[in-house]
């Protein structure tokens, strides 16, 4: 058989940002060497730089900025200006509204429950993309007519309503629609394999190709993306009206990655109960766990603070709970009065990261604990710790705890996603937010080092069970092979 070609689909991840999924597709890719890889990563605008040089089986990068662009296909599409500009012209002479008003309507009709028949909306989404193939995108999505059907629609559908949706809701509801469904605009190469790695926006493409080329269509689950765009809205100020047409957005995408997938690969069970929770059928559903270099994290001596240290290593965001890190130093610190709790992780969200250091001083706890900073070598960072910590709010199953426990380390963590699956019995799970239960584990391990050491000797021990980088990959390699095979036997 010759080289297979995956298309990679992300979103927010890699090669442009840092992360767990953004280390999983690297360690993938770059350790599937005899398999090529087309990328379409997902991206918050086009002047973002690469956090990760790419292996040379990356033969081509297809990037999609959604936002910071006024002409989205100048950026997507390799075509000449000309060619753009003869599509805005045909599109502002005789843009066929006849044929694009269902396809608008039936995505609407599924963003609120009208429908949800999704052969239907996969239709409708093909039909969306190969409309886009002849018409300009920014052209018809702010021409009156398209105004006129979508305005009209919000209008019909809450007649009776006493709080209808203001003109802001409906700006804003078009806006979102305008800007999540560029990831529809790219020119995609025929593949055997799609992969996205969230049942988001980014498989949006995957569904186009398996209708347009027959390609599988294999979706990775690390967070369940539904749930944690769920808890993201419950944290934004957005109106009503605006809120509810976005989670009735992303609902829709993310049961139409259920409904096309061919096969679903969760990185734990946990998240397994979710998608059978959402309608996915069971024999569709295969979990692959994440795994590590053990012979890059593992312990090994490193010149450290002589105070109790906990690491914990994360990127500053509200998904992460920094602040009951902190409040879990204050309490600690009761016990253990020099204590040092040290973060490691990039901001993604300086409001966010001042509400910490705010929170840091609030508390007194400046002597206890330590910002450092990004890293790109955390087995150094969790070598420097007597106990690590994740305090996440959402996980699925997260390369913190695995790399952490194969540095024999003893984890203490929130009881999220997949954690307790490899976790219990060799560490701690905590539910979320719970800094009072977060610090008495703490305080336990800091008492007794021996029965930390021990924990950790053992956490390693599971982790080389099945946790290492060639079990992941191997599993995926064995998967793809099926994939294409199956394709193949369909082109005959």
């Amino acid at each position: 058989m010759s080289r297979i070609k995956v298309v990679w689909t992300g979103e927010g991840t890699y090669p442009y940002a840092t992360g767990g999924v953004s280390t999983w597709a690297d360690i993938l890719i770059r350790e599937l060497g005899n398999i090529d890889f087309v990328l379409i990563p997902i991206m918050m605008h086009p002047y973002m730089q690469a956090k990760y040089p790419l292996p040379p089986n990356v033969v081509e990068v297809i990037n999609l900025p959604l936002w910071g662009t006024e002409e989205p296909v100048e950026y997507i599409r390799n075509i000449k200006f000309s060619k753009i500009y003869q599509a805005k012209v045909r599109t502002r002479e005789a843009r066929d509204i006849e044929t694009f008003r269902p396809i608008l309507t039936t995505v609407l009709d599924h963003i609120y429950r009208r429908n949800e028949d999704y052969d239907q909306l996969g239709d409708a989404i093909y039909a969306f993309y190969e409309y886009f193939q002849e018409y300009d995108y920014y052209e018809m999505f702010r021409s009156p007519e398209v105004w006129e059907i979508y305005r009209d629609y919000i209008l019909a559908t809450f007649h009776d309503h006493e709080d209808p949706p203001s003109v802001f809701d409906m700006i804003e509801g078009l806006r979102y629609l305008f800007r999540f469904f560029i990831s529809l605009l790219p020119q995609l190469p025929e593949a055997p394999i799609y992969h996205a790695s969230a049942a988001a926006f980014c498989g949006l493409p995957c569904i186009v190709a398996k209708k347009r080329y027959g390609s599988k269509f294999l979706l990775s689950e690390h967070g369940i993306y539904i749930r944690e765009q769920y808890l993201f809205a419950s944290r934004s100020q957005l109106p009503l009206r605006t809120k509810e047409f976005l989670l009735g957005l992303i609902t829709m995408v993310s049961r139409l990655n259920y409904h096309f997938a061919d096969v679903i690969a969760p990185v734990c069970n946990y998240n397994r109960r979710w998608e059978l929770q959402w309608g996915v059928k069971e024999h569709k559903i295969e979990t692959i766990y994440n795994g590590i270099d053990v012979l890059r994290f593992k312990r090994f001596d490193v010149q450290r603070d002589s105070r109790p240290t906990v690491v914990m290593v994360a990127r500053i965001d509200p998904l992460k709970d920094i602040e009951t890190f902190i409040q879990t130093a204050q309490l600690v610190a009761q016990r253990f009065p020099d204590v040092l709790f040290k973060l490691y992780g990039p901001i993604v969200d300086e409001e966010y990261y001042q509400r910490c250091m705010a929170l840091v001083q609030e508390l007194g706890v400046e002597h206890n604990f330590a910002y450092k900073g990004a890293t790109s070598n955390p087995a150094r960072a969790y070598n420097e710790a007597d106990v690590v910590m994740l305090t996440s709010i959402s996980e699925a199953f997260p390369f913190a705890v695995i790399e952490a426990m194969a540095c024999e380390k003893v984890v203490v963590s929130s009881d999220v996603g997949g954690t307790r699956e490899v976790l219990e019995g060799y560490g701690f799970t905590i539910k979320p937010k719970d800094a009072l239960a977060f610090a008495k584990a703490v305080i336990h391990l800091l008492e007794r080092p021996d029965v930390a050491r021990d924990m950790g000797r053992r956490a390693r021990e599971v982790i080389l069970r099945g946790f290492k980088t060639e079990d992941m990959v191997l599993n995926y390699e064995r998967l793809y092979r099926r994939l294409a095979h199956a394709y193949a036997d369909e082109q005959i």
